[in-house]
């Protein structure tokens, strides 16, 4: 089943670092959520909507079997996803007309990198190849950046190579709130309790996400649910198959023997930030050439039914790039791996969602 996701009030989403009230000030937020925070959501909507096993541990179980098999995102310029790590920003001085257009627009012109040997390189990078501009010029990745569908299938094809994309900062708008903390007891306010949440308010961003449910959802069902912190609530739209769909069925490799695997989701590895595609769920001999990575995201949590935190795990983010070399036969590596989750864990809640494409 497909759901568009509609904020209606600000959200926040925590990140991975502890927060106290009384200890610390500044709450920090992740925006748009990882893919935990979408399955939980949904696993309590789902719990509420079944109010006889409401209760009971059947719910609980039921619940468990919730799967997401897809996450992106909806702007007034369409579908969007998370933008590669190897498109980069030209870091440079822009005149006048150009910062205006920037700002009128809110598009943002990006690159993408090149292949090339790193034997001239001096590095503590393992691998064999790297990714440059391949011009004298300074280049950074995005903060918060989002690529159009169809620009993305173009990049899966390896056609695209200079592009315009938006950014967070102008769909999700920071809204901060400022809080203090109070005594249960006698109502009032109490030294050293005053906090900041960063909140965000949604303009133009809605989430799209498809859901696998185990039994079919009815129209009656109500559509409100609560999502991230403070109790802030969302409602959600089904969707048919053909409204808002990323479809990758006519991407192909060109090249008999490389591909690129992109992550939509933050994905969490046995092995730190590479994945591992010979382990016998894929099964696939590939040598990993080169690769383009965000800053390491920590994914922890709250459990509910044993009301204590989950253990912190570090994660590969959204828009990760791995570049392989392989013998394998194309139909095989894309009939495995497109769409489906690499993830070594939680990738039934929808870590790890990976897409294929050629160089």
């Amino acid at each position: 089943m497909r759901i568009r996701i509609n904020p209606l009030d600000t959200l926040f989403f925590r990140d991975g670092k502890p927060f106290a009230r009384g200890e610390d000030t500044w709450a920090d937020g992740v925006f748009p959520p990882y893919p935990s925070v979408l399955y939980g959501a949904m696993r309590t909507w789902f719990i509420a909507n079944h109010p006889i096993l409401a209760h009971s541990q059947e719910a609980i179980q039921l619940s468990e079997k919730i799967q997401v098999n897809a996450i992106y995102y909806k702007t007034t310029g369409g579908l969007h996803l998370p933008l590669p790590c190897d498109m980069v920003e030209v870091k440079s001085e822009l005149n006048y007309v150009e910062q205006n257009r920037q700002q009128q627009e809110k598009t943002y012109p990006v690159k993408k990198l090149r292949l090339s040997t790193a034997a001239q390189a001096f590095s503590s990078y393992p691998l064999p190849e790297i990714l440059t501009s391949g011009e004298n010029e300074v280049v950074e990745q995005p903060d918060g950046g989002f690529i159009q569908a169809d620009h993305f299938l173009q990049y899966l094809e390896g056609t695209l190579q200079d592009v315009k994309i938006r950014k967070l900062k102008d769909l999700a708008v920071p809204e901060p709130k400022i809080g203090i903390g109070r005594n249960d007891d006698t109502r009032t306010v109490e030294e050293g309790q005053l906090y900041r949440v960063g909140m965000r308010r949604a303009n133009d961003f809605q989430i799209i996400a498809d859901i696998d449910f185990p039994e079919n959802q009815s129209e009656a069902m109500h559509r409100l649910f609560r999502f991230g912190a403070e109790g802030k609530i969302a409602s959600f739209d089904i969707l048919q198959k053909s409204i808002d769909a990323l479809d990758v069925s006519g991407v192909t490799l060109k090249d008999y023997k490389a591909f690129k695997l992109y992550l939509a989701t933050p994905a969490i590895f046995d092995k730190g930030w590479c994945p591992d595609l010979s382990k016998e769920e894929i099964g696939i001999k590939a040598e990993l050439v080169a690769a383009a990575l965000g800053k390491t995201v920590h994914i922890g949590g709250f459990d509910m039914v044993k009301w204590e935190p989950k253990p912190m795990l570090k994660a590969v983010p959204a828009g990760s790039v791995y570049y392989y070399r392989t013998l394998e036969d194309p139909e095989t590596i894309l009939s495995k791996l497109q769409g489906k989750s690499v993830s070594d864990h939680m990738a039934r809640q929808g870590f790890g969602i990976a897409y294929i494409g050629n160089f």
